[in-house]
This record gives structure tokens, sequence and C-alpha cells, in this order.
């Protein structure tokens, strides 16, 4: 079961729809350690594997912090 956090709105570029995900990544089983299934996220995941980790770390515990609503 997704969370609330996971909720998807409506789709976009880099959001896809739930089947639209589903149907990528079925077809991307067994090809590669790393899934990435949906194009628009492969392109996201090559510019981030560009940055230091402290600094995709950094962006994801703040995107995470946003999405439960905690105040800093």
């Amino acid at each position: 079961m997704a969370s609330q956090v996971a909720t998807v709105q409506r789709s976009s570029l880099f959001i896809p729809s739930a089947d639209e995900y589903v149907k990528a990544a079925i077809r991307q089983i067994g090809y590669e350690p790393r899934c990435m299934p949906y194009w628009a996220h492969s392109i996201q995941w090559f510019f981030a594997s560009l940055a230091p980790d402290s600094l995709l770390d950094a962006w994801r515990l703040s995107i995470g912090i946003q999405r439960r609503g905690y105040k800093t």
C-alpha cells in the first residue's frame, strides 16, 4: 500500500501515472542492478549522479521533510 507521501495527484513530464510506471518497470525487470524504468527518471538520475553524494543526501532529506510537513 502506498503512503500518502507517495500519492500523485496528476501526471506530468517527470511524474508518470501509475499505469505508465508499472508498464515501464515491468519492461526493465532483469536488465540492470539499478532500475530507472521511466525515461524521465533516467535523465534525472544521470544529472543527479554528477553531484556529490553529500549534496544529494541533503536534497533528499529536504524533500522528505517538506512532504511530511515538518517545520524547520
